[in-house]
């Protein structure tokens, strides 16, 4: 069996290649230089090129949906939930940047069936989580009870989501070139938080934190 440094550099390696160049034009062999390591070794821990693609999204995705999902069953009121979910979810995408590139390849290349599996999991594990929750706040009087839990809950991810895969377009309406900087990044997050909690509530949002600096935009 691998060890655990071992299968780190071979999916860290992965996970870079299939973002940055896709699935079909990367090899085995180009993975392996990547990592470091005979490309021999790799085929011995993945039996193909496909079942290091889905550990790689597993690595992530799977990951993510069960890590998320805890937040939601903790017993915290519906809007402290929601918004944890949140500040979660953007700290993943924000932790694993080639994440987002990974994503919309898979959406465009493929039209996500690679992902399929992952993707059941999260509609009857996460997404419905957040829907109940949503549910639950709307019964307490604390959410709107006009939304769509559904839609809704599609609409909060999307909206931390969007800001990370089109990162280059993003970085230029802001003002800068490519990379937005962590500053920005942590002042979006919270941005994105209280957007949705005032959505959600239909409340005025709540004022940003007043020692923040100003981002330049």
């Amino acid at each position: 069996m691998a060890t655990q440094d071992s299968t780190t550099l071979i999916l860290d390696a992965a996970e870079a290649l299939f973002a940055r160049q896709g699935f079909a034009a990367t090899t085995i062999k180009a993975i392996g230089r990547e990592a470091g390591l005979n490309s021999a070794l790799l085929y011995y821990y993945f039996p193909d090129k496909e079942r290091l693609y889905h550990a790689v999204l597993e690595r992530r995705l799977g990951t993510a949906n069960r890590e998320l999902s805890q937040r939601l069953t903790a017993g915290l009121p519906p809007l402290e939930a929601l918004e944890q979910l949140l500040q979660g979810y953007a700290r993943l995408m924000h932790d694993a940047p080639n994440l987002p590139r990974l994503l919309a390849r898979e959406f465009a290349d493929h039209q996500a069936a690679h992902a399929l599996p992952l993707i059941r999991e999260l509609a009857a594990g996460l997404f419905q989580r957040i829907c109940d929750v949503i549910r639950a706040g709307q019964a307490a009087g604390h959410i709107r009870k006009d939304l769509d839990p559904r839609f809704t809950a599609i609409s909060l991810v999307s909206q931390m989501a969007w800001f990370f895969v089109a990162q280059p377009a993003v970085s230029r309406m802001l003002g800068y070139e490519g990379i937005v900087p962590p500053a920005t990044v942590k002042a979006y997050i919270e941005h994105a938080a209280r957007f949705s909690m005032a959505a959600l509530t239909g409340l005025p949002a709540p004022p940003a934190k007043s020692t923040r600096k100003r981002v330049r935009t």
